[in-house]
């Protein structure tokens, strides 16, 4: 009577254990998991970030927010933060510019390092702060919008021609007009570059005919002009007509077939063309943004956006036991180096221990009140695979009552909330 008793008692204390077990693991592979990784990734923002401007846990807050509200991981938002403040972007700002771009991303039709990339480079070129990115952002969509051309495109080629557009004073309202109106013109954006960036190198540089001609006829260098207030068509309309008078087009006037193609490309519509593209990107607030909830309204992103939200509560969750899982991890750390040592001093011993196969074995050392639990060997190979014994007595499940669980889940509520 008293052995089937013990046996009920051994039966019923193993079903316990293997639900906790299968808890813990549950646990332990999911929020545990994701809880890891997002604090490896901003371990890493943490090395960068400047945490007298930001505490690391306000930018750790502000990111899992950004993520809930525009649907993307929360570990790719650390990277691109760690990359814009690698940019030159403040800590403080650097959240915000990077939800800019990924607003611009995902209406662009680009990846968020894409538009980060071309957003960085224009706003340091031109001396912009990132108050500015917004107006950035919605003129690139603007250019989109007016031109056969996308943000992902533009960004892979207007770091070549940025440079020399800013050192000629040329903005970036009139640059972004100019991509409009030759890519609806069927010109790739590539190929566009290459063109602008030929014509204005000579209208910029001294001793060229374009330069000599604005000179004489203007009085000024094509940098002064731009200063002044001109637009590139309104300087272009002074080589025609210098041009004209000479019986000649406004392609003699450049040295290279590339740039002679650009400014008649531009011209195709005459100044009041070209200026009315310039206006259309000034008059652009709004683009990125109404742009962005377009997107957000499709089946693929709001599915996108209820699994990334279940993510990050997952992150939050494993918060509340990641505590226990690394102090759990350093007992059993401290166990197999114990364990490691042993096994060198007693190899023999250790050989008759391992079965043929391998086998999980059950090893108590003499003498030690600790316990080292699901040990596997396989071979020559040690495996860890469900240990974390200590973890409170799995994460103190069976000490939580009601009332502390409602506890408990009421603070990861406010912290997804924020």
């Amino acid at each position: 009577k008293n052995a089937a008793a013990i046996s009920k008692t051994k039966a019923q204390l193993a079903g316990t254990i293997g639900t906790i077990t299968a808890v813990g693991a549950a646990i332990y592979a999911g929020p545990v998991q994701q809880s890891i990784k997002f604090q490896s990734s901003m371990a890493k923002v943490g090395t960068i970030a400047d945490a007298t401007a930001v505490p690391l846990n306000a930018l750790q807050k502000d990111i899992v927010n950004l993520s809930n509200e525009i649907g993307v991981n929360a570990n790719n938002i650390a990277e691109d933060v760690y990359n814009a403040i690698s940019a030159g972007q403040k800590t403080e700002d650097a959240v915000g510019f990077v939800g800019q771009a990924v607003k611009l991303a995902k209406g662009g039709f680009a990846e968020t390092g894409q538009a980060l990339d071309v957003m960085t480079t224009i706003l340091n070129a031109y001396g912009k702060e990132s108050s500015e990115a917004e107006a950035v952002a919605d003129m690139l969509i603007q250019t989109q919008n007016k031109g056969k051309v996308t943000v992902a495109e533009l960004s892979s080629v207007m770091g070549k021609i940025i440079p020399t557009a800013n050192a000629n004073n040329v903005a970036l309202e009139q640059l972004c007009a100019g991509y409009a109106i030759m890519t609806a013109r069927g010109i790739a954006a590539a190929e566009t570059t290459t063109y602008m960036n030929s014509m204005l190198n000579e209208l910029g540089k001294t001793g060229t005919t374009a330069d000599k001609t604005l000179r004489a006829a203007a009085g000024g260098s094509f940098k002064d002009l731009m200063a002044q207030g001109m637009s590139v068509a309104e300087v272009l309309d002074i080589l025609q007509a210098e041009a004209t008078k000479g019986g000649k087009s406004l392609a003699d006037m450049f040295g290279s077939a590339e740039a002679g193609k650009a400014a008649l490309t531009l011209m195709a519509d005459g100044v009041e063309g070209f200026n009315s593209q310039v206006a259309g990107m000034l008059d652009s607030t709004g683009a990125a943004e109404s742009a962005f909830k377009k997107m957000a309204e499709t089946t693929e992103e709001k599915i996108a956006k209820a699994k990334n939200a279940l993510n990050n509560l997952a992150i939050v969750l494993g918060d509340t036991f990641l505590p226990y899982v690394t102090a759990g991890a350093q007992k059993v750390s401290e166990m197999v180096t114990r364990f490691s040592a042993w096994a060198q001093e007693n190899p023999k011993l250790l050989s008759m221990l391992v079965k043929v196969g391998g086998a999980v074995l059950g090893l108590k050392a003499a003498g030690q009140a600790a316990k080292i639990g699901f040990l596997e060997l396989n071979g020559a190979r040690l495996t860890i695979q469900k240990g974390f014994e200590g973890i409170r007595t799995v994460f103190n499940l069976a000490r939580i009552d009601s009332a502390g669980f409602s506890g408990t889940l009421k603070g990861v509520a406010k912290n997804v909330i924020g």
